[in-house]
């Protein structure tokens, strides 16, 4: 029977509720957490901002689903969830979970030294003389009787630990997405990767809030990385670019690129040397007619769709369209 804390280090005695992550282990899933949502985020950003209830969630976030790496670490997100996944609950049927795990591994252990004992019993009969054999053959019964109860137990422990776990993966799936839409409709911190990673770090073992505090505490370390960084590019020139028609807002962008600010540096080289895809990705994005907010979030997510579907034609086609940036000039 699989152990559902198995692979949960036992954590470090700490002031405050019991949790079952450490400080370094919640750091390692921020960060993980912070690199999917900064290289998704044209296309989860704006869903996320957007969300009233669980559905409009679980739409926001499907684009995970397509991450292999992360598969174990969102899969909460995505599991059905049988009753009502109040924090009580998950606490309660959590509770009950440790206290049957601890009873099976004890039936478990008294289970194989009856047997083992059983074993030595009838290894027994074969080298003991006859006038042995009546009380061997008694102890033999008897003890079988004794393993036949052990095991029994064990079934019956083994079944409630089964039920109990899948009841709890049910449970924590439903909180961890209240705790995310929570935190979505917050509106205490800006809806970012980094924020959305350290509001998710901790999810399902605590509430969002904790695992926000937790994670703030912690240094930075990958946030900001280039797709991010893209974005923002991206977002820093449509909000100043008039969207009177395509092909403005495709000046705008050629014209602006070379000139970004140096916090954007990575994503000016970048930009300039993949505009074939930009280009293509601001024409696709402005004909869905997108709400305003939405442009940056829509021209990302197209321009990363087109790096990854590029042909070799492409290729040789984005190296002749090139940009030059200001320091090349």
């Amino acid at each position: 029977m699989t152990d559902l804390f198995a692979d949960v280090e036992e954590p470090v005695k700490r002031r405050g509720p019991h949790t079952a992550l450490t400080d370094n282990q919640i750091l390692g899933r921020r960060e993980q957490f912070v690199g999917v949502f900064e290289g998704l985020w044209g296309e989860m950003g704006w869903e996320l901002q957007r969300c009233k209830k669980e559905a409009d969630l679980l739409r926001a976030l499907r684009p995970l689903n397509e991450v292999p790496s992360v598969e174990q670490l969102v899969s909460v997100f995505f599991r059905e969830c049988p009753g009502r996944a109040s924090a009580a609950n998950v606490r309660k049927v959590r509770s009950k979970l440790r206290k049957v795990q601890l009873e099976y591994r004890d039936a478990d252990a008294g289970q194989r030294r009856d047997l083992e004992q059983l074993q030595r019993i009838d290894a027994l009969l074969s080298h003991s003389p006859n006038n042995s054999l009546r009380i061997i053959k008694r102890a033999q019964k008897n003890q079988r009787k004794e393993a036949s109860a052990s095991k029994l137990k064990w079934l019956v422990l083994s079944r409630v630990q089964k039920d109990l776990t899948g009841q709890l993966r049910g449970l924590e799936a439903g909180f961890a997405r209240q705790e995310i839409l929570r935190f979505c409709k917050s509106k205490r911190y800006e809806l970012n990767p980094l924020n959305l990673a350290n509001a998710a770090a901790g999810l399902p073992f605590m509430g969002w809030r904790q695992s926000m505090r937790r994670c703030t505490k912690q240094r930075r370390t990958i946030a900001d990385g280039k797709d991010y960084q893209i974005f923002k590019a991206v977002r820093f020139i449509v909000a100043n670019a008039p969207k009177h028609s395509e092909n403005t807002l495709v000046a705008e962008f050629r014209e602006n690129i070379p000139q970004l600010p140096s916090r954007y540096r990575i994503a000016r080289v970048e930009l300039a040397n993949q505009w074939l895809f930009l280009e293509r990705a601001i024409r696709s994005a402005f004909r869905t007619k997108p709400h305003l907010r939405a442009f940056p979030f829509e021209i990302t997510k197209r321009y990363f769709q087109q790096i990854r579907s590029r042909s070799q034609i492409d290729i040789i086609l984005a190296e002749q369209k090139k940009l030059v940036t200001s320091r090349q000039k």
